[in-house]
């Protein structure tokens, strides 16, 4: 079996403790139940777990890629602070990339990313003149009923997008995020079938607002992602050409990112 093949699926009201196993189902059966849409945490921290599932085998989970790149698991802990305009990303190392602290200041307008190589950190950053991006989901979130994911009693939701759905899981009981993953969708004869593109699993979810120290290049040089102790201060920074700016870190698929 090759990475990411088609599965049969139709997500019944409780699905085992994995939510990535679901029954086999000639119809997908939807939730008729009406629920209100999930409320957005706007201030929260948590460890974020991806996975690209078209990087790993099926049967034996390994790597499709014999070096085991790009990194199939990655692991972030992210500061979250949408009133107040802020942003942090730590990256956790993998056996292929560098621990990255990546800072977002849209309050002060400027980022910046720190990382480490060898022991030695280096630093970069740019003015930062955009808007923060708004987390959003979906107006057209379809409720489906109750799962369990990780053991955990949950609501899942999900984003039609025909060809591709988002399958987004949180705790029925205070609404925290669990798991959201992203899956293609074909029709063979007549029976739902997905293969599955990435999910996102969050950990340690705390809903409270970071406190504004840890979004300072000090608390970012002294993420735990990195072994030296070394210090930087903003104007060791190097500043990247023309104020160009970082790339988006989409760090809960389109609906939170920074």
């Amino acid at each position: 079996t090759t990475a990411g093949s088609l599965r049969a699926t139709g997500y019944e009201s409780t699905i085992g403790s994995d939510a990535q196993q679901p029954a086999t189902s000639t119809f997908q059966h939807v939730a008729s139940v009406h629920k209100q849409r999930p409320a957005l945490h706007l201030a929260f921290s948590a460890r974020i777990e991806t996975t690209a599932h078209q990087l790993l085998d099926d049967v034996t989970s390994a790597h499709v890629n014999e070096d085991g790149y790009p990194p199939a698991v990655r692991t972030r802990t992210v500061y979250y602070d949408y009133p107040s305009r802020r942003a942090r990303i730590d990256d956790h190392a993998t056996e292929h990339t560098p621990p990255k602290s990546s800072v977002r200041r849209y309050d002060v307008q400027i980022e910046w990313e720190v990382t480490e190589l060898e022991g030695e950190k280096e630093c970069h950053k740019s003015r930062l003149i955009d808007a923060m991006p708004f987390p959003r989901f979906p107006p057209n979130f379809i409720y489906v009923g109750p799962a369990h994911v990780r053991g955990k009693t949950c609501e899942h939701w999900r984003e039609d997008l025909g060809d591709e759905t988002v399958e987004y899981f949180q705790e029925a009981d205070t609404g925290y995020p669990v798991r959201l993953t992203t899956e293609s969708v074909e029709f063979v004869n007549l029976t739902r079938m997905t293969r599955p593109l990435m999910s996102y699993d969050v950990f340690d979810f705390v809903a409270e607002t970071p406190p504004e120290e840890a979004f300072r290049i000090k608390a970012s040089c002294e993420a735990p992602i990195f072994e030296s102790t070394e210090m930087l201060t903003i104007q060791q920074c190097e500043r990247v050409v023309q104020d160009m700016g970082f790339p988006y870190i989409h760090f809960l698929h389109s609906y939170f990112y920074t």
